[in-house]
């Protein structure tokens, strides 16, 4: 569920995840603010990851997708599926916008061996996705911009291909050589 959260006199742009017992049990606050967003509210700095029957499941928002860093944080914790709510629409069709915004996720769960699910407004004019990447990049199921479609993809664990594992290794390879330098 998409929310303003208020903690004081601080408001986060925020994902709640709430369990079945009704409680908040995964709780995200936006990372990368910019304009609006940066004017009235501030930047988030939980992990936004919930365990559900096996599954790792981390959140993020919109403007998020921009940047890899809080996408690689849900690598490092092992999560197999990030769930991007977007609030991303224009007064007239913008295709290239669209393109990159889906650009952007293909990227994020390619380059995090993860399924991504992006979920966005239908108001006006959509220019980013409702639609389900696959761990290698693939768009797997789609709602294209306007149409009213419940999407259903049952996620489970990527299986380790040899694509993945190549990731993998590099990836943890680079990360450790990052941080002794």
């Amino acid at each position: 569920m998409g929310t303003v959260r208020f903690d004081g006199d601080r408001r986060y742009n925020s994902i709640l995840y709430i369990d079945p017992g009704e409680k908040p049990t995964g709780i995200y606050g936006k990372q990368a603010l910019w304009g609006w967003d940066a004017e009235n509210f501030t930047f988030g700095t939980l992990p936004g990851i919930v365990e559900i029957a096996g599954l790792r499941m981390g959140f993020r928002i919109c403007f998020d997708v921009r940047f890899p860093e809080p996408f690689r944080a849900l690598y490092v914790q092992g999560t197999d599926l990030c769930v991007v709510a977007f609030s991303d629409s224009a007064e007239q069709p913008d295709p290239a916008r669209y393109d990159q915004i889906c650009a952007h996720l293909m990227t994020r769960a390619v380059e995090n061996v993860m399924t991504v699910a992006s979920v966005n407004t239908l108001s006006r004019q959509q220019t980013a996705p409702n639609a389900v990447i696959d761990p290698s990049g693939r768009v797997v199921l789609e709602g294209r911009p306007g149409e009213e479609k419940l999407l259903v993809w049952d996620v489970r664990p990527a299986p380790d291909t040899f694509g993945s594992r190549g990731r993998r290794v590099n990836s943890d390879r680079l990360m450790a050589a990052w941080k002794q330098q």
